[in-house]
């Protein structure tokens, strides 16, 4: 198992975003990844080695508590895997 918490679909889906963000924020998940529809994250035993897309735009996200109950999310580095 690799630790903290992780959120797909999470350009997709409206409740998700919003949803996910309040669970890490009040402390229900711990801090996590978030992928858009086409990202995926790659790990190496339990390193995070890449975050990939098989579609221009699809992202990944950082999202950590902020100490005041809710979330803040950071957009990390995706290599789009297409031409």
């Amino acid at each position: 198992m690799l630790p903290g918490s992780f959120c797909p679909h999470y350009n997709s889906e409206p409740e998700r975003r919003p949803l996910y963000r309040k669970l890490v924020g009040d402390g229900t998940l711990p801090a996590g990844l978030a992928c858009d529809d086409g990202a995926a994250a790659h790990y190496v035993d339990d390193t995070l080695a890449e975050l990939i897309s098989d579609r221009p735009g699809a992202g990944a996200y950082q999202v950590t508590p902020d100490g005041n109950g809710g979330a803040t999310e950071e957009l990390l580095q995706t290599r789009f895997l297409g031409a």
